[in-house]
């Protein structure tokens, strides 16, 4: 039997079962993983929990309290103009807030600190009303009210640095410093000093910088006035001496130098019109030149051909022409109408030459008063460039001075209005800090915090227990389960067998009167799926082996044979296993004769046992030789198979472990089925694998495996589908039932008539 890749899922395609076993694991799996080790887990959280409890126990109770400081911009008490932009604002979140965090951090303010406790502890118990601060809280004093109690002792600067703790509110500008300590009454006097140290430095600080700011700007002042008056007297001297009074402004407060200028720009504007006129006029003028020069007529000039009037005459000297045209063919040509007609035509015609006459001189005249005009525009326009030359020279000068004077004067009217501010700042002694809540005595200790330690000891026990569980799980690669049996050998279980207790050595195992109900019946289920197996339903030939020694395949082999034997069959147990046999010492027979005797042919007689249970006989292993692969490989070996397959219902052999030798790839050849006998938590996956994969590789046929030594205790889910532990079941000993049997005749198609003999001894 071929079965899956065990590195590869199922193909539906290819007609694979859809919930073939893979390489992961399932959701209830992680949950047995769990119940299995549940001891463990249950250990390490008690351990953890003790610990927990230990750290809360040996840890002295520490107190905190906590004063909240309020920091704002320079408040604008005086109404002073100084805008809060966006950039402001990020430019104190980014420069101001950390530097106020590290003045609260300083030494220098916990030295500070300690000097207001020192005076206070000599001076008598200080006094103020807890939940808010006074008037003179800008300066750090509390308001009176209830009497703070003694300090216990003045703490030390390093102290009050290890013990102090300088933290924000999230989205605020609020800050708090907090002060720990064993003793409670120390830590709210502490945090308040810490307080009333900031506000007070503060203070100063801004005092101190204020003064020298007032007294700078008064220098600034008296400094800049100077300056103003030297620019405007130097500017005064300049217009009396070049005469630029058309620099100044007018009473309407438009300066004279525009109006000049503005003259400028129209006479521009005026000499390109009037040029681009006069070259309208000329070209126009060039074409009646043209057209008197080649004799044309004086209606081809387009100027002459769109006046109106000509138009009109046109107009009418053609119906004139047409209407003597037509009166000629019906008329004679001296008759009236026809005279009247001509005479009507000729006048039209005198009246069309005159007014293209009158219309080429009119052009002419309009050419010559353009170029007169744009000769006089020209002429206005250079005077009035060399007007503003001589204004723009006496402006330079002119302008750097008034824009002197205007600077210096903006300059005092800022630095007087900022010497003002200061003086008044000085005078209004405010700060930006504010103490919205002092710090209280606190009533309970913030450490140990019992809840949370606990709550730690617990989660973080059961993390680490769950770690170490699947740790041990990873680690862990023996097969234990069926699951795990399908999964990582891709082979059917076709039973589970429990572990019980030996009590007189290896024969206690085997089925009897003391065998555990329990016992017997699982293995009836391994004999069951056994006889329902397709594979054995030719030749009924059975090998089991195992992966490595000592995982009860001797003893399971022989179980499987006793069982079968009860069904009233003829089944005959052969021990195959040449290098350490044990099937002899499990029935209590001697080992020679037996196998190896008959495959070296030294005896054809007595290899054949019959046991206690009728319809059982045993072959065992024979007398030691030196070549058992090569015996087992034998084609003599094959003609013993099918002979006693002749003979027997049920050929049942034992042989080496797989991993061990070739022998069991060898035997597998040449039997009906193979069953691999696992021992529950001890044999390796990788091994059991193997196996598998090495039997495969000689083309075996894997009827299944047998989890063996299983402990059925607990309610496992792994096994309920082999055993239901709550149904009591007796199983007395039936040997008596069945009859003796007597060696089983030859049958039919006896190849070897050695072997013949050797069954009939």
């Amino acid at each position: 039997m071929r079965f899956p890749d065990r590195l590869s899922r199922p193909d539906p395609s290819a007609g694979e079962f859809d919930n073939a076993p893979t390489d992961y694991l399932h959701f209830h799996d992680y949950f047995r993983i769990l119940y299995r080790r549940r001891w463990v887990i249950a250990g390490i959280m008690v351990l953890g929990l003790s610990c927990g409890a230990l750290y809360i126990w040996i840890t002295v109770p520490v107190y905190e309290a906590r004063a909240t400081l309020q920091l704002d911009m320079d408040l604008n008490v005086l109404g002073i103009d100084r805008p809060l932009t966006p950039l402001d604002q990020r430019d104190w979140m980014r420069e101001f807030l950390p530097t106020q965090l590290g003045i609260l951090e300083s030494r220098e303010l916990a030295r500070v600190a300690r000097d207001l406790l020192q005076d206070a502890n000599g001076s008598g118990a200080r006094s103020r009303e807890v939940g808010g601060p006074s008037r003179d809280s800008a300066l750090g004093q509390p308001e009176a009210g209830v009497a703070e109690p003694p300090l216990p002792y003045v703490p030390t600067v390093n102290e009050i640095v290890a013990g102090r703790a300088v933290s924000t509110v999230r989205d605020s500008r609020l800050v708090n410093i907090a002060f720990r300590s064993t003793e409670p009454a120390l830590t709210s006097q502490v945090a308040n000093a810490l307080a009333r140290a900031y506000l007070l430095q503060n203070l100063e600080f801004k005092t101190k910088a204020t003064a020298e700011a007032a007294d700078w700007l008064m220098k600034q002042v008296e400094e800049q006035r100077r300056l103003v008056e030297n620019s405007e007297a130097a500017l005064q001297q300049y217009r009396t001496e070049h005469g630029a009074d058309a620099l100044m402004a007018n009473k309407s407060g438009v300066e004279q130098q525009n109006i000049v200028v503005q003259k400028l720009a129209e006479l521009q504007a005026a000499e390109t019109a009037a040029r681009t006129q006069t070259i309208e006029k000329a070209a126009a003028y060039g074409q009646v030149v043209s057209a008197l020069g080649t004799q044309a007529p004086l209606d081809t000039v387009p100027a002459i051909a769109s006046n109106l009037n000509i138009q009109r005459l046109k107009g009418e000297l053609s119906t004139l022409q047409r209407q003597l045209a037509q009166s000629s063919k019906e008329l004679g040509e001296r008759h009236p109408d026809i005279i009247k007609l001509q005479g009507a035509v000729q006048n039209g015609e005198r009246n069309l030459q005159a007014e293209l006459s009158n219309a080429a001189r009119a052009i002419q005249g309009d050419f010559e008063a353009a170029r007169v005009r744009e000769r006089q525009l020209s002429a206005a326009l250079q005077r009035q460039k060399a007007e503003v030359q001589a204004l723009n020279g006496k402006a330079v000068l002119y302008t750097t001075l008034e824009r002197e004077a205007t600077t210096n004067r903006e300059v005092l009217d800022t630095l007087l209005q900022r010497w003002r501010e200061a003086e008044l700042a000085q005078q209004l002694q405010t700060t930006n800090v504010r103490v919205l809540d002092w710090a209280e005595a606190p009533m309970s200790p913030v450490l140990p915090r019992e809840n949370r330690t606990m709550l730690m000891a617990f989660a973080g026990s059961g993390m680490f227990a769950l770690a170490f569980t699947f740790l041990l799980e990873l680690f862990n690669t023996r097969l234990r389960s069926p699951e795990e049996v399908v999964q990582h050998l891709r082979i059917p279980v076709i039973g589970v067998v429990p572990q019980v207790k030996a009590k007189g050595g290896r024969t206690s195992l085997l089925l009897s009167n003391g065998t555990p109900a329990q016992y017997a019946e699982l293995f009836q289920v391994v004999r069951t799926n056994l006889l329902l197996a397709p594979e054995l339903a030719v030749g009924r030939t059975l090998l089991v082996t195992s992966a490595e020694p000592a995982e009860g395949k001797t003893v399971s082999a022989a179980n499987i044979a006793m069982l079968l034997a009860r069904l009233n069959q003829r089944v005959v147990l052969i021990d195959a296993d040449l290098r350490n046999p044990q099937l002899h010492e499990v029935f209590g027979e001697e080992q020679a004769p037996g196998l190896a005797d008959v495959l070296t042919g030294k005896t054809t007689s007595g290899v054949f046992r019959r046991t206690k249970l009728p319809g059982l006989w045993l072959m065992p292993a024979g007398s030691a030789v030196g070549n058992p692969s090569d015996l087992l490989g034998s084609v003599r070996f094959n003609e013993l198979l099918q002979d006693v397959r002749n003979r027997f219902d049920w050929i049942v052999l034992d042989s080496s472990p797989v991993l061990a030798v070739t022998d069991p790839c060898l035997i597998a050849r040449s039997v009906s089925g193979v069953l691999l006998v696992v021992d529950c938590g001890r044999t390796a996956r990788e091994a059991a694998v193997a196996a598998v994969e090495r039997l495969e590789s000689v083309q075996a046929t894997l009827v299944g495996a047998m989890l063996n030594r299983v402990v059925l205790k607990g309610p496992s889910s792994s096994y309920r589908p082999y055993y239901h532990r709550d149904y009591k079941v007796d199983y007395p000993h039936q040997e008596d039932s069945f009859r003796p049997a007597e060696l089983p005749p030859a049958r039919l198609n006896d190849r070897s008539p050695g072997a013949a003999a050797s069954v009939e001894g």
